[in-house]
């Protein structure tokens, strides 16, 4: 079985100088690299450098994604300059957000559920 992880990191407030857009070129040959982005899938290996580092040095917001349920997000360091002014933050349900624990993004994961007494087709 294959396995298959997909990374992006968005740097919203400021663009990616040249030096910088040097230094992620140096870690990944096949990511799609902008000045505001960086994009790249895995099948074979993983992302060799820290997302946390990353965030740090480089990006506002980050996704990971991995075929086995994994998921790491964070949001944009200023989440009210991301949201329009007098919208206030909502679930896609329309809820008002659970708080979460202070906990980095890139430490949280949630694993795929699935429901009691279906069939496993594996």
């Amino acid at each position: 079985m294959s396995e298959y992880q997909y990374y992006e990191f968005l740097a919203i407030d400021r663009p990616l100088t040249d030096q910088q857009l040097r230094e992620l070129r140096a870690v990944s040959t096949r990511a799609e690299i902008t000045p505001t982005r960086f994009t790249n899938h895995y099948e074979w290996g993983d992302l060799k450098a820290d997302p946390a580092r990353w965030m740090e040095r480089y990006f506002d917001a980050f996704l990971y994604v991995a075929n086995w349920g994994t998921q790491r997000r964070t949001s944009p360091r200023n989440a009210r300059a991301a949201r329009p002014k007098g919208v206030p933050p909502r679930t896609p349900g329309g809820a008002p957000p659970r708080r979460r624990p202070a906990t980095p993004a890139w430490t949280r994961s949630r694993r795929a559920k699935t429901r009691r007494g279906a069939r496993s087709t594996s």
